[in-house]
């Protein structure tokens, strides 16, 4: 049996390289262009970092309030409904933010730019004004 396969590079995960036909991408770029481009991602990496944290305490914090109004609902179906709601999408929009997330990050590794924030650290020393 004969496999008629060709071996293709399909670049390198998170090392600036994009996957398949995207993979050159930024190395056909000017070097202005390409400084331009990765302040760019910062940026957006760093609004998305803030968002999805927002979100999270958002979370937290619907999450909390619909288990307090369950607790006090004190057999009132319609406290009880709504406290059942406000769960109930809280748990939907964490849901929304993490798929939005993982699609970004897919979508990072596919274009070879870290959209997402992969070094947290880096971030916080460059907000720190000394």
């Amino acid at each position: 049996m004969r496999v008629f396969a060709e071996e293709v590079d399909l670049g390198t995960i998170g090392g600036g390289k994009g996957l398949g036909p995207f993979g050159e991408i930024t190395g056909d770029l000017s070097t202005q262009n390409t400084l331009g481009l990765t302040k760019f991602t910062q940026v957006i990496s760093s609004v998305i970092g803030i968002m999805t944290v927002a979100a999270g305490i958002w979370f937290i914090f619907q999450f909390l309030t619909g288990g307090f109004f369950w607790m006090t609902s004190s057999g009132d179906k319609a406290k009880l409904h709504e406290a059942r709601e406000r769960i109930t999408n809280a748990f939907i929009g964490l849901l929304i933010v993490v798929s939005g997330w993982s699609i970004l990050a897919l979508a990072g590794q596919f274009f070879g730019y870290d959209i997402l924030i992969s070094n947290p650290g880096e971030l916080i020393n460059q907000l720190n004004l000394k």
